[in-house]
Formats: structure tokens, C-alpha cells, sequence
């Protein structure tokens, strides 16, 4: 169960970084836990005006997590995700996780789409 902090610290139970777990196990923890931090984010701009700063603060200290604990460096080494603000024809408000060209090669190989190519 995952605390209700809002950066993945030491002191945190529950996210997946702290899990055993490579390779594809590895980036699918790290897109768990990319979503705790949108859904942190998401109620923090429903109750005020969070920056997007804040949540892009979040989500490197958690990319950093997976590098530093050698989850997968093969993934995560060297590679972001920049999280972006814009809103749909509806007038509803999204943050979208942005992936740099390998992690998104590696999140469509988990899929298990092979054969996609990202430029």
C-alpha cells in the first residue's frame, strides 16, 4: 500500500523502485508508479493550482530511483519522460507523460507490439 506522500523517498512503502523486480518487471513498476504521481498531481491541480514544476520534480527523483537502484539500466539509463499540460476538445485538462525514444521502444516492447520503430 503506498503512502500518501507525494515524492517516492526512502521513507515511502509500497512504490516500486523499492520492489525486487528487472528488465521489463522493472519498467512495468515504473509505470505504476509514474501513475501514483499524475494521480497525486491530478488531485493537487483539482484542489489549487499546482504547478506542473512540481509533478516534473516528482517524476525525474522517481526515474532517478530506478537508475540509482540498478533496476533495469539497460532501460533507464540516460532516458526521461517530460510531462506536458493541454486540454482536449472538451475543455478537460490532461498531463501527458512524454517518453524519450528508448523507454517508449521499451514500453511498446512490453506491450508487445515488436516491430514499432519511435524516431
Amino acid at each position: 500500500m503506498r503512502h500518501s506522500s507525494s515524492t517516492p523517498g526512502d521513507a515511502d512503502q509500497g512504490w516500486g523502485w523499492q520492489q525486487p523486480g528487472h528488465g521489463q518487471a522493472a519498467l512495468a513498476l515504473f509505470i505504476d508508479d509514474l501513475h501514483h504521481v499524475l494521480q497525486a498531481h491530478a488531485a493537487r491541480r483539482l484542489a489549487s493550482a499546482a504547478p506542473l514544476s512540481v509533478a516534473q520534480e516528482q517524476v525525474d527523483a522517481l526515474l532517478a530511483r530506478y537508475v540509482e537502484k540498478r533496476k533495469a539500466p539497460e532501460i533507464f539509463e540516460g532516458q526521461s519522460v517530460t510531462l506536458k499540460e493541454g486540454t482536449d476538445r472538451d475543455g478537460v485538462s490532461h498531463t501527458v507523460p512524454i517518453f524519450s525514444p528508448h523507454l517508449k521502444q521499451a514500453l511498446v516492447a512490453m506491450l508487445g507490439q515488436p516491430g514499432k520503430q519511435t524516431q
